[in-house]
């Protein structure tokens, strides 16, 4: 008789052992973990998709009044496999992902797992226009250890073949991971700093990129020195346009009155 396969565990999609054992980290993750895998056919049913462009189209900002536009529809109450309050619009709200992740963080109980570094984290944004020196600065200055939260390191761990130029279809996907990380800031961890690097030329940019008591370095190289080290590093074209975009956004909002 042949031996049956190996089952996937719901929560983890890891093989399991022959003794029921998957990736999960512990048995409690593991049970709500796969209690979240057997509520997923709500986002697999057509309705929700109808619910979830209706709710976007409908709320211009994060309901969690962060400021930033969101990307992620959220239950208010979890509907937990509800169909009720699954598929209820007064049950839903947009929210942006770090806000959306934070949320689902406490809701679950999984907001407080592992070390907590409250108080201690120093996180430093660094913008600047494209050929400002922004990688180099934190390269200069980040020790082992440090977290670094880099738009072009993280497109090429997400399959991008360039350095600097990253196939349109993955931009979704490289700014949902770079929020990813910038929210898991917002629960327990043992970093102890933190640099995030942005072009981000509006100061509205800067506020939505970097969690509360950040602070910020801009580096405002001259455009000419911009365009110069772009053509001296032979970038991918388009590079100079973003270096001029970059700096003609900047100077419309330094002039542009506050709000």
């Amino acid at each position: 008789m042949p031996s049956r396969p190996p089952s996937r565990c719901g929560a983890c999609r890891k093989l399991r052992t022959a003794g029921g054992r998957c990736g999960c980290s512990r048995p409690s993750q593991r049970q709500a973990a796969a209690t979240r895998a057997e509520w997923s056919w709500v986002y697999a049913d057509p309705q929700w998709a109808l619910l979830r462009d209706q709710v976007l189209s409908e709320e211009p900002l994060c309901r969690a009044q962060c400021g930033r536009p969101p990307r992620v529809v959220d239950h208010i109450r979890p509907h937990r496999g509800d169909p009720l309050l699954a598929f209820d619009r007064a049950n839903l709200q947009a929210m942006c992902k770090p806000c959306h992740d934070a949320k689902t963080a406490r809701e679950t109980g999984f907001a407080g797992a592992g070390p907590k570094r409250v108080g201690a984290v120093e996180v430093t944004l660094v913008c600047g226009p494209p050929c400002s020196g922004k990688t180099s600065y934190v390269r200069e200055r980040a020790e082992r250890g440090d977290l670094v939260v880099d738009w072009d390191a993280l497109a090429q761990a997400l399959g991008s073949p360039h350095p600097h130029d990253h196939p349109r279809p993955l931009v979704p996907f490289i700014a949902e991971a770079r929020d990813a990380v910038v929210a898991r800031l917002e629960r327990r961890h043992d970093v102890a700093r933190v640099w995030i690097i942005a072009t981000a030329p509006r100061a509205s940019d800067r506020a939505h990129l970097a969690p509360e008591g950040a602070r910020t370095v801009l580096l405002a190289t001259a455009e000419d020195e911009c365009v110069r080290r772009a053509r001296r590093d032979d970038r991918p074209p388009g590079t100079i346009d973003a270096i001029e975009t970059w700096w003609r956004t900047y100077r419309a909002d330094q002039t542009a009155p506050p709000r």
